[in-house]
């Protein structure tokens, strides 16, 4: 796994969401913008028509079938060809991260094609239900309908389309990333993090959690805890040897340290795995 991806991670492991509204539209004349900066983000998906999107200075043009996306806080100009107008799904929702907005920090394909078209269309139906639903459960199934969609944008993506925005600021936090999945084999602490990205200590760990939503420590013990899973899946090795090859002083802090991350001690963990797999 490279920083990147463990960035990405992080932000999408910390997404809080809201949905402002969902419908299908059959758009006409007034369906156009020659320029706004909306405060929330947009996903569609195209049944019939033709049209322009701009989205800053990149330009597409959604045709049936296809789902597109637009982010928050981005100049956007588009209208609908008025002898073939668009009639499409759509929703606007917000994505925040730690008070920022998720497509700040990560690029998604403006636009891709949907792998099952009765799959996108299904889900867009199943968000505007939730939306008219007065069912006590109806905020849950709103906020979840927008993770359901925003996953299955991502599984439309062409592999290696997602990517991190690069910022000249998160360079030394790659670093230092990069540091800590490289040495996971020793006790790793937020001062050789912060030595590594050039930063005091306690001006590191308030950068580390604002651009990837978790501690520095949170972060270090959250991937021990996954080389951990891998070795108790995946080894027959004792737990002392994996607490040992983890850095950690001795198998009690150990299995403490994974008790809190997971709910089960390394034992209980891998006890039911391999339950779960006989």
């Amino acid at each position: 796994m490279n920083d990147s991806t463990s960035i990405i991670q992080n932000r999408l492991r910390e997404i809080t969401v809201n949905l402002e509204r969902a419908h299908l539209l059959q758009c006409d004349g007034n369906w156009k913008s020659s320029g706004s900066v909306p405060p929330y983000s947009s996903i569609g998906l195209i049944l019939e028509g033709e049209g322009t999107m701009r989205i800053n200075d990149m330009e597409i043009h959604p045709s049936k079938g296809q789902l597109y996306l637009l982010p928050a806080k981005t100049m956007q100009v588009f209208f609908t060809n008025p002898d073939r107008p668009y009639r499409k799904y759509y929703c606007h929702f917000e994505l925040s991260c730690q008070n920022y907005d998720l497509f700040e920090f990560i690029r998604l394909p403006l636009c891709a094609d949907a792998k099952d078209f009765d799959t996108a269309a299904m889900l867009f139906q199943r968000m505007i239900n939730a939306c008219n639903s007065h069912d006590i459960t109806a905020s849950i199934m709103t906020k979840q309908s927008v993770f359901d969609l925003l996953v299955y944008y991502m599984e439309c993506c062409p592999a290696g389309s997602i990517s991190l925005i690069e910022n000249k600021g998160d360079t030394p936090l790659n670093n230092a990333i990069t540091f800590v999945e490289q040495h996971l084999d020793q006790p790793v602490t937020v001062q050789e993090m912060a030595e590594i990205a050039g930063y005091h200590p306690s001006h590191f760990a308030k950068l580390f959690q604002k651009r990837l939503g978790t501690t520095p420590l949170q972060f270090i013990l959250r991937q021990k805890t996954k080389r951990a899973i891998e070795l108790l899946t995946c080894t027959s090795l004792p737990v002392s040897s994996i607490a040992e090859s983890l850095g950690f002083a001795n198998q009690f802090y150990f299995s403490s340290s994974f008790k809190k991350q997971t709910g089960m001690t390394p034992s209980e963990y891998r006890n039911v795995y391999l339950r779960s797999h006989q």
